[in-house]
């Protein structure tokens, strides 16, 4: 909302900025245009009176004398001056006398105080005004309205002041002319503000339906995230570097929710292993004791079959015991990583070997050997612990494909089994401490395996289909040490038809 907020309120701000400057610039344009257009019609009337005033009048025309006489000329004069909003018109002596007027009244008289008239005398230059009608000179004028004075110096040759024609121009419709014109003015003033106007709402309306929901969006899903809450299910909105930036947020929340999940399973799984850890230690001075008395009981008591078969069940039990317990000790005890260089081959080989392979089960070698920078005696638990699950998916019958091969900077080692596959269903799971689909089983195999690639820094992937067996993915990195390519043994040419005891 603040964000809204914040660019609603300079948007406004922007906005009335515009149009008091819009205004204000209509108001000074209109101003302007008034004065160009009225120093353009003194401009247009000064040299039409002068140019007139060249060709009818003379020198001897502006003195005084028999103005009954002149004032033929002067009117012949007044006539010439075609402009529609001249009103009145008046000639004045050097001496400051009205010789002609076209109010006969005012020929003859004199105005001492005209300030205007004295300066267009004096300096020769046209001198012009908005006619002030309360002016004694001026009351002759009240009955035209709103008017304009023009004082226009007239020169001999020798440039000297012979006479003053004051011409009065009604503004009527001047005044109507710009007033028209400061109409069209405004109006474009208008229409450009409020297309400025539209242009700054359709910009907020893009801003914040592209820019401004979308972020308030991510800015929610944030907090929801620093509150713990990663169920984060959004629509991104908006241009695409927001639509990615909101998918990457629901990214970063599902990966946050997984590391929850897996923080909460290690914790648990840490508080479950110490005390796995303390049973199984407990247990195993036990388990020994058992298992040797009943080696014991077997050298004395083993004579009829019936129970030659009590002490193969009970053999079995604690074989399975010892077995799982193993298993928990070997995922929870800590053991540091004991690198060295070691030949891949040579380290499934020990593997196959532990692994007790039936001879119906047959094994296809990597044809070629590579040697790794690793931690040979837990590499050799992996393998072994992959080959055991496939013996058992396989029931005791089928083949298993290792195969290896370097892509980039890894080694990539490949174990198929021909068994049935792992259902879609637990595929997932496999790799879940406890988890597991066997009686037998601790669910610690797959995520002890894991656990040891990953020290190693590499991955442990397995892809499966029903009905089409399984392929579990080792990829080791070569980049910690310069990898050798070996020739190939010859015993690893063909396929190994039995490997087991």
């Amino acid at each position: 909302m603040k964000i809204k907020h914040g660019v609603s309120l300079w948007l406004t701000i922007a906005f009335f900025t515009v149009l008091v400057v819009t205004i204000f610039l209509t108001f000074a344009i209109s101003q302007y245009f008034k004065e160009v257009i009225l120093q353009r019609t003194v401009f247009v009337l000064t040299n039409t009176v002068r140019q007139t005033a060249y060709y009818s009048l003379s020198i001897n025309d502006f003195s005084p004398n028999n103005l009954y006489e002149k004032n033929k000329t002067f009117s012949q004069f007044a006539n010439e001056i075609d402009n529609p909003e001249l009103v009145r018109l008046k000639i004045w002596s050097p001496n400051g006398e009205i010789i002609y007027s076209d109010e006969s009244s005012l020929v003859g008289r004199t105005y001492p105080d005209n300030s205007k008239l004295a300066a267009a005398l004096a300096g020769g230059h046209v001198v012009s005004s908005i006619s002030n009608l309360n002016d004694p000179d001026n009351y002759a004028e009240k009955q035209y309205g709103q008017l304009i004075e023009i004082y226009i110096p007239i020169k001999s040759d020798s440039n000297r002041v012979v006479g003053v024609v004051e011409a009065y121009l009604s503004l009527d419709l001047i005044n109507l002319y710009i007033e028209n014109t400061n109409w069209m003015i405004f109006l474009i003033s208008a229409i450009g503000t409020a297309i400025f106007g539209t242009m700054m709402f359709f910009t907020y309306y893009a801003l914040r339906r592209n820019v401004i929901n979308p972020i308030e969006v991510i800015h929610q899903n944030a907090k929801r995230i620093a509150e713990g809450d990663f169920n984060i299910r959004s629509k991104p909105k908006g241009y695409t570097e927001l639509k990615a930036l909101e998918c990457e947020v629901e990214t970063m929340a599902k990966k946050l929710k997984d590391q929850q999940e897996r923080l909460v399973k290690t914790e648990r799984i840490s508080s479950i292993g110490e005390l796995a850890a303390r049973l199984a230690h407990d247990l195993r001075n036990p388990l020994n004791i058992i298992v040797n008395s009943l080696e014991i009981i077997k050298l004395k008591y083993n004579s009829s079959p019936e129970i030659t078969k009590i002490f193969e069940r009970i053999n079995r039990a604690t074989f399975r015991m010892v077995h799982q317990i193993e298993g928990v000790m070997d995922f929870v005890k800590i053991r540091s990583v004991q690198m060295k260089v070691a030949s891949i081959n040579e380290i499934i080989m020990s593997a196959i070997e532990k692994a007790s392979l039936p001879d119906n089960i047959k094994v296809s070698l990597p044809q070629d050997d590579f040697t790794v920078f690793c931690d040979p005696i837990l590499l050799e638990v992996v393998f072994e612990n992959l080959l055991v699950n496939a013996k058992q998916a396989m029931k005791g019958d089928g083949t298993i494909s290792i195969r290896t091969t370097k892509k980039d900077d890894f080694l990539a080692v490949e174990i198929e089994d021909s068994g049935p596959g792992i259902p879609s269903d637990v595929l997932p799971k496999i790799f879940e401490p406890l988890f597991t689909t066997k009686q037998e089983g601790t669910g610690l195999g797959l995520p002890s395996c894991r656990n040891i690639i990953e020290q190693h820094g590499g991955t442990l992937r397995v892809e499966s289909k029903a009905g089409s067996g399984a392929t579990f993915t080792i990829r080791l990195p070569l980049t910690n040490f310069d990898p050798q390519f070996v020739v190939p043994h010859s015993q690893n040419q063909k396929m190994v038809k039995t490997v087991g005891h």
